[in-house]
């Protein structure tokens, strides 16, 4: 039987936080590119405060050999503040899920292809289907929170209706776990 439209949603590794993410196991199985959204996966939405961790965490992945960059459906003036503080290339406005990989892999070098590139992100319905639709690693960490607003409601409503549609899956929310790539 084929997959299920449901599978493009769950994540190969869910993990709380982008810190918690193996990455130089990554880079061991073939990892070379990794690119991050930014609200709520790498800052609180709307915030473009770059935390010295962010800053740590970005130098240690570039220490290690793997090429980062951020793609964000948020505008160039949230965005490229975070990118330049992190010297990495970045997409802007980027109407996730529907990125195509062409525009992703204009970020980084010919080397880029889908089956060595990771998409990091906290959003089951934007970011783990971009992954999925460009068969990139898809990577989902619980969502960075400072206070709450009303596009934070409207997600949290959304991402509980997937979470409940893959638990058919085996998915379950705040069960954490390491995907192949991750072992």
């Amino acid at each position: 039987m084929g997959l299920k439209i449901i599978d493009a949603f769950k994540p190969d590794s869910y993990l709380p936080t982008v810190y918690d993410i193996n990455y130089p196991k990554l880079y061991e199985n073939g990892i070379k590119y990794a690119v991050f959204d930014v609200d709520c996966t790498l800052l609180p939405f709307d915030d473009t405060r770059v935390t010295s961790n962010n800053e740590s965490l970005f130098k240690n992945i570039a220490d290690l050999g793997m090429n980062a960059a951020l793609c964000s459906s948020g505008s160039e003036k949230r965005v490229k503040p975070v990118a330049d503080i992190l010297k990495v290339n970045y997409m802007a406005r980027a109407r996730k899920p529907f990125v195509a990989f062409a525009d992703i892999k204009k970020m980084f070098d010919d080397d880029c292809e889908p089956n060595n590139t990771m998409f990091v992100g906290d959003s089951l319905y934007l970011d783990m289907l971009l992954a999925d639709r460009n068969k990139m690693y898809k990577v989902l960490v619980d969502m960075v929170r400072d206070g709450a607003n009303l596009k934070l409601f409207t997600n949290d409503v959304i991402q509980a209706v997937m979470y409940t549609a893959l638990k058919t899956e085996g998915f379950h929310f705040k069960e954490y776990y390491i995907g192949y790539r991750e072992r």
